[in-house]
């Protein structure tokens, strides 16, 4: 069983990134919206969105290098062919090329080696790539092993069905890069946006710290603030949605 790149498990670095993150946003917070750090018992719920946000965050950047990858690999294998190589060799070869392109713990050598061993034992490679595809979680994948499985089944020109699909998905991967390139200054604007409440506070409370002692200590404050709060995420999660592209 290999890897499920459909869900994503934190490492130490990403916990230390996100204990980090959630320590830094509850001094944040606690200054700014409460004036008292015991008030960060209230950020507990919002720590849990940033857990889950920054793991989705993780999930999909898996996901985009391993199509990435997954593209390369893609291409290797079309220019194996094209030199009269079998589908099954051209695996091999497609290693060794990209062994020049990417780090050796790149996912997509640990999929070219569960391939390329599957294939020593004579397991049918429609069947590796539809496992592959099924773990990926990637429609791209999923659908190039759809295609050799039909070409394998049918009997036809395997290297033109393959060579026309490649060509197919690297468009489509190309259009999702340009997408995200034409995007990225949007994401930047969104970013921003979303630091503009804490930095309205922020020059609030240096510029005239008494304007805001209305609002800390008291009942009344505390759930005004905590409103207020819960609409700066609802704006960053309804703001991230709209900037999200599916891979």
């Amino acid at each position: 069983m290999g890897t499920d790149y459909r869900s994503y498990h934190f490492t130490w670095k990403d916990w230390v990134q996100y204990i980090l993150k959630i320590a830094v946003k509850g001094a944040v917070i606690g200054y700014l919206f409460y004036d008292s750090m015991k008030m960060c018992v209230i950020c507990i719920p919002f720590f849990v969105v940033d857990y889950r946000e920054l793991k989705k965050d993780k999930l999909k950047k898996q996901k985009r290098e391993l199509t990435m990858e997954f593209k390369a690999m893609m291409e290797a294998l079309v220019t194996s062919l094209t030199a009269g190589y079998s589908l099954e060799h051209a695996f091999t070869d497609a290693k060794r090329d990209l062994s020049f392109i990417y780090d050796k713990n790149a996912m997509i050598f640990r999929e070219l080696d569960e391939i390329i061993a599957g294939l020593k034992v004579n397991i049918p490679i429609e069947k590796l790539l539809s496992d592959f595809g099924d773990r990926s979680g990637v429609e791209d994948i999923e659908n190039f092993a759809n295609v050799v499985a039909a070409a394998k089944r049918s009997g036809g020109n395997l290297i033109r069905i393959i060579e026309k699909t490649v060509r197919s998905i690297s468009d489509k991967i190309s259009v999702e890069e340009e997408m995200e390139t034409l995007i990225a200054s949007k994401k930047l604007e969104e970013k921003i946006m979303m630091v503009m409440p804490y930095g309205i506070l922020l020059y609030l409370r240096v510029s005239n710290g008494g304007f805001l002692n209305v609002l800390y200590h008291n009942g009344l404050g505390i759930i005004l603030m905590t409103v207020f709060l819960i609409g700066v995420y609802i704006a960053n999660a309804w703001a991230a949605k709209i900037m999200d592209i599916p891979v």
